[in-house]
């Protein structure tokens, strides 16, 4: 077992090795999708903003992904190469992830099972991702770990937000301070303003951080029944609710004057209009079966994690079993919405991330038990020998970039577009179109008058 609590130079050495794996997972497994058009939005669009062009001319996704994914971007602009951003911008996001997790579980044990449970979790991290490169899964289901614009990077901030919010509501009636108020009026306004950026950003991860703040709340066996639902009974929470949705959405409806939004409430409702009930359940029916059979197919490493979470369920913490049981439907039906009646897309597994996320944790969490009688320096070194097998894949960024430098087309389809823009640094601007060879005016920056003229 451990002689000692691990020492600051362990953890230091631990985020090292850890931001070593990534970003060589971000350089080889995850190469692809990490460079992939609609991944390559929000640095062309930075560019954009930087370089003077503006805004205007942009049709952004329905979730424009401002907060707090544009903002590490713009971060990170001005110290790291272009052409490496979102390599960057995805080990950068899992130090936050780790470093999030450390603060959240030295709360709750000592600091040895802590340092455990982030080793395990990177190991197993890797496992997952050469599982998963190895079995061909399409789209690799853990790469929405190292994404941004893709719910990935607001799930994180919401969820760290309303954690980190509930811990302070719990320690104030502990101490039965501010009675007359939820927080200090600074820790409302920092809040407040930090969950309507989100909103306006991505709507689903406000979403799943707000359903996280009550499923915590309401499970808390440490409360009476009363207490755990006595937001619902304070007129102050609702008089704030108001104001909240209502500035977000004349917020949003501002933004829809500036860019092009699409509304997905619009898209939903035009699609559902006139349609029975009993069509509906078919149509809903039919999808899941049919995006079962996708994971079947293309999703094996996604399978045998699902495989590990039925196996060490009991064992999770009680947090995480709650938080999988509401959000296994809840994402669910999210998923069905949008993919089969909004978008139309086949397999938008990224909206089940939440639950590969909590999955992989509670493994990982069942494991640590495992590891007491296990040297620290035989992880250290597991996670050594897992880069260094990364290291012996292939490294397509040199290759990637001739290739696209080289497509002269000046009309291209959607996943070249952005693509070329990218890894020319601005130099060609192709415009996309559909198969039909029409404009196909979705998440592009590429129809601005001095570029199309």
């Amino acid at each position: 077992m451990f002689p000692r609590p691990p020492s600051i130079l362990s953890y230091f050495i631990f985020f090292f090795i850890s931001s070593v794996a990534n970003f060589t997972l971000c350089e080889t497994i995850y190469f692809e999708p990490l460079h992939s058009a609609d991944q390559l939005y929000l640095p062309l669009f930075l560019k954009d903003i930087v370089t003077g062009l503006g805004i205007g001319h942009w049709y952004l996704p329905p979730s424009p992904y401002f907060f707090p994914d544009l903002l590490i971007y713009l971060i990170l602009y001005p110290v790291v190469p272009f052409l490496y951003l979102p390599s960057v911008y995805g080990t950068i996001q899992m130090i936050l992830v780790f470093f999030g997790i450390y603060i959240f579980l030295s709360k709750y044990t000592d600091q040895t099972r802590t340092f455990q449970f982030l080793y395990l979790l990177e190991i197993l991290f890797i496992f997952f991702s050469l599982l998963g490169y190895i079995t061909e899964d399409k789209p690799l289901p853990l790469v929405y770990f190292l994404t941004g614009a893709h719910h990935s990077t607001g799930f994180f901030f919401s969820l760290l937000l309303t954690l980190y919010l509930y811990s302070l509501l719990i320690d104030k009636d502990k101490k039965n301070r501010y009675p007359n108020s939820f927080l200090p009026l600074p820790m409302v306004f920092f809040f407040f303003f930090s969950f309507v950026l989100l909103y306006i950003s991505d709507r689903f991860s406000f979403l799943v951080g707000v359903i996280s703040f009550f499923v915590v709340r309401i499970w808390d066996g440490d409360l009476p029944f009363t207490e755990r639902i006595s937001y619902f009974r304070n007129q102050k929470f609702w008089i704030l609710t108001f104001f909240f949705l209502l500035l977000c959405e004349l917020i949003s409806f501002g933004l829809r004057t500036i860019v092009s939004i699409p509304s997905s409430f619009q898209i939903l409702f035009a699609y559902l209009e006139g349609r029975e009930a009993i069509e509906i359940l078919h149509l809903s029916g039919t999808y899941l079966w049919d995006f079962s059979k996708h994971i079947f197919y293309q999703g094996k490493s996604l399978l045998i994690l699902l495989g590990f979470v039925l196996l060490g369920f009991t064992k999770f913490p009680k947090l995480n079993r709650h938080l999988l049981i509401v959000f296994f439907p809840v994402l669910l039906g999210l998923l069905l919405l949008v993919g089969r009646f909004t978008y139309l897309h086949p397999y938008p597994i990224r909206y089940l991330f939440p639950i590969l996320f909590f999955g992989l944790l509670g493994v990982t969490w069942a494991l640590v038990p495992r590891t007491k009688i296990v040297n620290p320096k035989v992880l250290t070194t597991l996670l050594l020998l897992l880069v260094g097998i990364l290291w012996l894949l292939p490294f397509p960024r040199e290759k990637t970039k001739v290739y696209f430098s080289g497509i002269l087309h000046r009309e291209v389809s959607y996943d070249l577009e952005k693509p070329i823009r990218f890894w020319t640094e601005g130099s060609r601007t192709p415009i996309p179109i559909d198969k039909d060879g029409k404009p196909y005016r979705w998440i592009t920056g590429a129809y601005h008058t001095h570029l199309t003229e």
